[in-house]
C-alpha cells in the first residue's frame, strides 16, 4: 500500500499538531495567551487528545491493509 487513506493522513497531522501545542503548554507558553492555558491540565488534556488522534489514525490504515489483502487473495484464487 503505498498510500495512505485521507481520513488517516488528516487524523495524523491533527495529532501531530495537538502533541506539539500540548507540549508547548506544558512547558508553559500558553501563559501569555490565556489564563486558562496557564494550568498544567490544559497542556495534558490537549496531549492526551493528540495521542488518541493518532491512535485514531491507525484505523484506516488497517482497514485499507485488510481490505487490500482480500483483494489481493480474492484475484489469486480466480
Amino acid at each position: 500500500m503505498s498510500r495512505w487513506p485521507l481520513s488517516a493522513r488528516i487524523m495524523g497531522t491533527l495529532g501531530a499538531l495537538c502533541l506539539c501545542a500540548g507540549l508547548a503548554l506544558l512547558a508553559g507558553l500558553g501563559t501569555t495567551l490565556h489564563p486558562l492555558l496557564d494550568n498544567a491540565g490544559a497542556g495534558l488534556a490537549i496531549l492526551v487528545s493528540g495521542i488518541a488522534l493518532i491512535g485514531s489514525a491507525a484505523f484506516p490504515v488497517v482497514i485499507a491493509r485488510l481490505m487490500a489483502r482480500d483483494e489481493d487473495a480474492a484475484s489469486g484464487d480466480q
